[in-house]
């Protein structure tokens, strides 16, 4: 295998050597992976950063290790799946493999708690809460994919500009003093669509869609944000793994 010229940092190399695992250039007819201080030389890294990097591959699914025997390459996924452990955000992941995630529409209003379409069911929010409400369009390839209806609690996140709206909010969010996401609790449930997501996916009201509710947390335990995702149900996949030791 050829030596690497670049230095990577943790984002990069999962990057690389999930495109290397893809590509299969990486490991064996058996899938096994070269050491780990193969590895540190070819991709000129630390141990430390190796290490997180394959913990980060073997949690998404795409490695195991085998005790005694090495680390595997798992067999290709389905192709188009979203990984319901993913942490990358979905247009990132989709970029691996291969695929295009764009925006199409963006809309952002500010709205009182009881004016929310709807609203997290554990949670005891005053009425007069302000919220910054975002619906955004995006497309996998040119093809409607999802409708994204989120709300922030505007107390918390203040002011959010269009150049975030166009990326990933969560990084934004992560960039502010003193704030920083800790975990979202997610349900996926089906739900009959009508309006701007039956429009966007062009189907008729009353149609089903897969939606995944989230509630998004700060590591200091207190929501500042919740959503619902509508995907077309015909296009969609998730993927989970389940360790089972």
């Amino acid at each position: 295998m050829s030596q690497r010229e670049k230095n990577y940092d943790t984002k990069e190399l999962v990057n690389q050597l999930l495109k290397d695992i893809q590509q299969g250039v990486i490991q064996d007819a058996e899938g096994l992976l070269p050491t780990e201080p193969e590895l540190m030389n070819q991709y000129h890294v630390t141990r430390y950063t190796l290490r997180q990097v394959l913990k980060n591959l073997a949690n998404l699914g795409y490695i195991y290790q085998a005790h005694g025997s090495g680390t595997f390459a798992r067999p290709h996924h389905v192709e188009g799946v979203i990984s319901l452990q993913n942490n990358v955000g979905l247009t990132e992941e989709m970029a691996r493999q291969g695929k295009v995630v764009k925006t199409t529409h963006i809309s952002q209003e500010v709205v009182p708690l009881a004016k929310a379409d709807f609203i997290p069911e554990n949670q005891k929010l005053d009425k007069a809460t302000e919220l910054i409400s975002v619906i955004r369009q995006r497309k996998l390839d040119d093809e409607p994919f999802l409708v994204e209806h989120s709300y922030y609690l505007k107390s918390i996140v203040g002011e959010i500009p269009d150049r975030a709206l166009k990326g990933s909010l969560f990084a934004f969010i992560n960039q502010k003093p003193g704030l920083k996401v800790g975990f979202i609790d997610s349900v996926i449930e089906c739900e009959m669509i009508s309006g701007l997501p039956a429009r966007f996916f062009n189907v008729p009201d009353g149609s089903p869609s897969l939606v995944v509710r989230d509630d998004s947390y700060l590591s200091s335990g207190k929501l500042f944000a919740f959503s619902k995702i509508f995907y077309d149900f015909r296009k969609t996949k998730f993927f989970m793994l389940k360790k089972m030791h």
